[in-house]
């Protein structure tokens, strides 16, 4: 299983986080996605990561979050750049609107996310966006993108089922879904099945939006089964096929990557094996040819 959205770096997990990841682990977790807020956390988030042995149990996200967009963005933006360009991140997030709280800076909300969105083409990496009492405004926003090749999961999803119809099978986005859903006044877990599973993931929200029974308590990864027997209740399918699905949709805003990579390894294997076999002219002409367009590409 896996908890694509978790926030182990922030104090609620400062003085117990060992035992938080072997809760994790004793669950069957065996992925935690870390988006990151802003700049100072993912300093933190650089910390929480060496005090995991097991090679890639944690995925890193690098974003500004829209409530932490202020009048200086554009130099926090500058410096989350520079981060994903290190290669330590997978991803970009967390992203998005939200019009709950603070409204002073939300024409900078829009393009701040509109930089990520970009970069998120420009460097071919999956986003997790945020949305909050912002639907209406996001989703203009977010179509032009669509036929882009822009993947990735609208986190913690609280949209109509219009909407996640829309994003999901034209827009290609996954639902992120957590410990919300077990609340008897959820408004998704009345249209969630008419959504197909291929197009849902499991997270947390950590140390946030803890399932029932812990609701009010300090939400962990190891409260993930407690959404996958939800999921598998509203479905009406075995636990052990949500676990199954809940974790290869995920995978999948990784797994395209690797494609593109395998078909570039194809295609440059066979231009040499055609290299040697052709006469001295021949190659000559195939090196100009590479010279003037593959080249350039």
């Amino acid at each position: 299983m896996i908890d694509t959205h978790t926030h182990l770096y922030l104090p609620e997990f400062h003085t117990d986080i060992e035992q938080v990841l072997n809760r994790a682990q004793q669950a069957g977790i065996t992925q935690c996605w870390i988006p990151g807020i802003d700049l100072d956390s993912l300093r933190a988030m650089s910390e929480l990561y060496e005090l995991m042995p097991v090679p890639g149990y944690f995925r890193l996200f690098a974003g500004l979050h829209p409530c932490e967009v202020k009048g200086n963005y554009r130099e926090e933006l500058k410096q989350i750049r520079q981060a994903l360009l290190s290669g330590k991140y997978d991803g970009i997030g967390e992203i998005g609107l939200d019009r709950h709280w603070d409204l002073s800076f939300f024409n900078e909300q829009l393009e701040a996310l509109r930089i990520q969105l970009d970069w998120a083409l420009e460097f071919n990496m999956p986003v997790l966006i945020h949305t909050r009492d912002a639907f209406d405004e996001i989703m203009p926003l977010i179509r032009p993108y669509f036929n882009k090749g822009l993947k990735g999961i609208f986190h913690s999803y609280a949209g109509t089922l219009e909407q996640a119809l829309e994003l999901c099978s034209e827009g290609g986005f996954y639902l992120g879904i957590n410990g919300s859903i077990t609340y008897k006044n959820s408004a998704q877990k009345l249209f969630l099945k008419e959504i197909p599973l291929q197009y849902i993931v499991t997270e947390t929200d950590a140390p946030y939006l803890s399932p029932v029974p812990h609701r009010g308590k300090r939400n962990e990864p190891a409260y993930i089964p407690l959404i996958v027997e939800q999921l598998a209740d509203i479905y009406q399918k075995a636990t052990e096929e949500i676990k199954k699905i809940s974790f290869a949709n995920p995978n999948c805003l990784f797994n395209y990557k690797s494609k593109d990579k395998a078909l570039v390894s194809y295609f440059f294997f066979v231009i040499c094996a055609v290299f040697l076999r052709s006469s001295v002219v021949e190659q000559g002409e195939m090196l100009e040819w590479l010279k003037r367009h593959a080249w350039k590409a």
